[in-house]
Formats: structure tokens, C-alpha cells, sequence
């Protein structure tokens, strides 16, 4: 039996959601391929303790590097995760880069301590995997405005990726590339979301037909302050995207040299 709770619905026995303030997140957890929606439920719930601690550390998620803390505070799990991945890529880029693939993470590893021996959680595209040797899982990649997939991941257990996630001008968040999409697969969904948002900028090419705003002029919460970002795409010439894909091309080959990445489309 699950116990109630209005952020968190079973809605099968192979998928429970997530729906509270700015979070939609699904669970599923399955043990010798059986649905556990109690699992899921009580994994489902770690998101909501990420929620608050990502809301109590606001100031930090903004800041790149490694700022330090008062001596009596420490980081939450989540937040500690977050911080790592986006320095492990790069260090221009805050924890924010990372933070909805490291909250899918927390999740993963909750439901997979529980017994779970193939789980999937979707944080809004940002996909947490946590597969046992013999179990494996597909992953669509879906464009931003698109029905259609245009590909599907085979993901196995010994391969040792635990997340894919996507990035781009297009997305949820703004990039300062022309990528409609960039789609990274890595041991953990925190840095393949820390890596999506490293080559989706890096994937950028200079022309009339595209246009730039200051990140805080489309959002004044941004933690991109006045980096230009791209608010639009016209069509792009042959050489454009030419330019553009080798750019995002040579900072995925660097991570992927550096093991930080297992792949990237």
C-alpha cells in the first residue's frame, strides 16, 4: 500500500509522478520485471527533499566554481552532486547546469538502494537510469517542438551509463549555441545534464539570421546574468552548420577523452 501524498501519484504499477511548484518528475522502478510502485512512491518523495534544499542553496547554485560555506553549514546531497558535475565539465558553469539531472539522480540511487533492479527517472527530459547487469532500457530522443523520435539509445546494464540528457537554444533553458538539440549519455544524469549544456554553447557560429539577448533580459532570475543568449534561429547556411556542429563536435571529443561522457548526438 502507498501512502497519500498530493506531490506524489501512483498512476500504474510501473509509474508513479511527481507534480509539485516547478517539478515534474516520473518514477518507475521495476524487480525481476515487475512493477514497484511503492518503491517508486517512496523514491518519488527524495525529489521533494531535493526541491527544498536546491530552494535553501539558491545563491550557491548561481555561482561557478567552488565558493566556499560558513564553517557550520554543509551541502545537501543534491546540491553536492550538482556542484561536482558542473565543475567536472567546466568551470564557467554554475550548478544550475546541473541540478535537474543531479535531483533524477538522487531519485535513482534511492529507488536502485531499495531493491530495484531497473529504474527510470525522468526529470523533465534529464533521465536517471540505474539498470543491473541483464537489464536494459531505451531512451527516445525526442527534438524540442517535435512528436517524432529521431532516434532511440539502447542502454544495458554493463555499460555503465546512468543518464542522458538534452540541451539547446530551443529547450527548457537558454543556451548561448544554435544546437536545436544536444544529447549526452554519461555514468550520471548530473553530468551528462552538466555536458548537454557545455556543447549545446559550445555549438554556436556567428550571422544575421540569428539573434541575441542578454540572459537576463528573457529571464532576470538567470544565473547567466548578461552572457548573450540565442532567443531565435533563422535558417542557417551549409557552412553555418558546418562551423557550428565542428565547434560542438570538438568540446564533446574533449570530454569524451577526458571519460566524462560516453557519448553525445
Amino acid at each position: 500500500m502507498v501512502e497519500s501524498d498530493p506531490a506524489v501519484r501512483v498512476l500504474a504499477e510501473d509509474l508513479v509522478l511527481v507534480d509539485w511548484g516547478p517539478m515534474t518528475l516520473t518514477v518507475s522502478a521495476w524487480l525481476n520485471g515487475r512493477g514497484m510502485p511503492v518503491i517508486a512512491a517512496k523514491a518519488a518523495r527524495t525529489a521533494l527533499f531535493c526541491l527544498n534544499a536546491l530552494a535553501d542553496f539558491q545563491g550557491y547554485l548561481r555561482r561557478t566554481g567552488s565558493p566556499g560555506l560558513p564553517p557550520h553549514r554543509s551541502l545537501p546531497g543534491v546540491v553536492r552532486r550538482a556542484s561536482a558535475a558542473a565543475g567536472a565539465v567546466s568551470g564557467d558553469l554554475t550548478p544550475l547546469a546541473a541540478v535537474a539531472g543531479a535531483v533524477a539522480d538522487e531519485v535513482a540511487t534511492r529507488a536502485a538502494g531499495m531493491g530495484a533492479d531497473r529504474v527510470i527517472v525522468n526529470n523533465g527530459g534529464d533521465i536517471a537510469l540505474r539498470l543491473r547487469r541483464g537489464r536494459q532500457a531505451v531512451v527516445g530522443l525526442k527534438p524540442p517542438g517535435s512528436d517524432d523520435i529521431m532516434g532511440r539509445l539502447l542502454v544495458k546494464g554493463s555499460t555503465g551509463i546512468g543518464g542522458v540528457a538534452s540541451s539547446g537554444w530551443a529547450g527548457r533553458s537558454h543556451s548561448p549555441g544554435v544546437a536545436d538539440m544536444v544529447t549526452v549519455w554519461s555514468a550520471t544524469a548530473g553530468l551528462a545534464d552538466a555536458a548537454a549544456t557545455f556543447i549545446a554553447g559550445k555549438t554556436d557560429v556567428d550571422g544575421e539570421n540569428i539573434k541575441k539577448l542578454p540572459a537576463r533580459e528573457l529571464d532576470p532570475m538567470s544565473d547567466l546574468g548578461d552572457m548573450p543568449v540565442t532567443e531565435r534561429v533563422d535558417d542557417l547556411s551549409p557552412g553555418q552548420r558546418r562551423r557550428a556542429v565542428g565547434r560542438g563536435a570538438a568540446a564533446a571529443e574533449s570530454l569524451y577523452r577526458k571519460g566524462l561522457i560516453r557519448g553525445c548526438l
